[in-house]
């Protein structure tokens, strides 16, 4: 069966946009000092190895690590971040939620399954409209600005999109003997929000995105990341009593920059030129972004964006806060043109835009 490609030329007007993180950094050793108690020397050692691997130098979290197996701070939830994303994203448009039409959320790790993530950062916003949740994590905000762009073609005016993540939660030290996935997740993820406001294009040299795309080429293959435990496959948690995540990071490794290789030939795809891109944001997956997408993808490494050195893997949440994080850089010229690329190994998906920063 022949893969399809989802693509939306509307160009649709990015009225603002925000990021929030839990808490102050935390470097690799302040990581494994808390957590060195529940952990063998070797996986420490390992630990140690693995975050050296990734470049990876400093998260945010929004748990304390007090207890090998914990919730969030109370104003580290997810629905929080999210809340928190969003009102930075209200306050660079000048805005408060009652200019919002419609909330769209995304997340892989929710704060419960029902009321969906989304419902409770409706209800930290004050927020009385409709709203929308989309289950998914690195390609998360590539299906929602489609659905922001189909809400705005049926007359919404302004579409907010916020992705979340609090993976840390789903660690469990103990585990980590048993499984080296446990181990890859500690040092490289990251917690924290990142949202867009959206609306109609109201002039051309506005900042705007211009084309989306979204695939798949997951069809029959295994996940290479799930989070099955609760669910109708799988209702029994671990032996912990939380559910975690399976990791094949080694899967993610061998295929991860293939997903990005076929979102870069959709968008050659869709009419655009890499050779006309100023600026590159791949799914920041790890420090070594620029000299890997150079390798890998031919690039020029040094107009890729990467904050994963200081962030980790931000998952459902790294795209909206990398690219709010570059507009507040200053690094934007007038009508520089951002190409995204997502990829997500779940089941396989890729999908990414083109921003083009406003004018003015």
């Amino acid at each position: 069966m022949s893969s399809k490609l989802a693509l939306e030329r509307m160009p649709l007007q990015v009225l603002g946009t925000g990021s929030a993180l839990p808490g102050p950094p935390l470097t690799t050793e302040m990581l494994l000092a808390r957590v060195s108690p529940y952990l063998t020397p070797g996986n420490v050692s390992l630990a140690r190895r693995l975050a050296r691997r990734l470049a990876i130098g400093s998260r945010h979290l929004s748990r304390s690590l007090a207890q090998p197996v914990e919730g969030t701070r109370p104003e580290d939830s997810g629905p929080r971040l999210a809340a928190r994303a969003s009102r930075k994203a209200l306050a660079g448009a000048r805005f408060d939620s009652d200019a919002v039409d419609f909330l769209l959320g995304h997340t892989a790790t929710p704060h419960t399954l029902l009321p969906s993530n989304t419902a409770w950062t409706a209800d930290e916003l004050g927020f009385g409209g409709p709203h929308l949740e989309l289950r998914q994590a690195c390609t998360g905000f590539a299906a929602a600005a489609l659905t922001a762009a189909g809400l705005l073609r049926s007359g919404a005016q302004v579409v907010a999109v916020v992705g979340s993540e609090t993976g840390s939660v789903f660690f469990d030290p103990r585990q980590a003997a048993q499984d080296t996935g446990q181990l890859v997740n500690l040092v490289q993820m990251g917690d924290g929000a990142g949202a867009v406001l959206l609306g109609p294009l109201e002039s051309p040299s506005a900042s705007r995105i211009e084309l989306i795309f979204y695939g798949s080429s997951g069809l029959g293959r295994a996940p290479a990341l799930s989070l099955v435990d609760g669910g109708s496959g799988s209702p029994r948690v671990g032996d912990s009593g939380v559910p975690h995540f399976n990791h094949q990071f080694q899967d993610i490794r061998a295929h991860g920059f293939e997903l990005l290789r076929t979102a870069l030939r959709a968008a050659a795809s869709a009419g655009i030129d890499a050779r006309t891109i100023d600026w590159f944001i791949p799914h920041q997956v790890n420090g070594r972004l620029p000299e890997l997408c150079a390798a890998h993808l031919g690039l020029p490494g040094e107009r890729v964006v990467c904050e994963a050195d200081a962030l980790g893997n931000l998952g459902s949440a790294a795209i909206w806060v990398t690219l709010d994080r570059l507009r507040n850089s200053k690094r934007l010229a007038p009508n520089a043109r951002v190409l995204v690329l997502g990829a997500e190994a779940s089941k396989f998906l890729y999908g990414g835009f083109l921003y083009v920063h406003g004018a003015s």
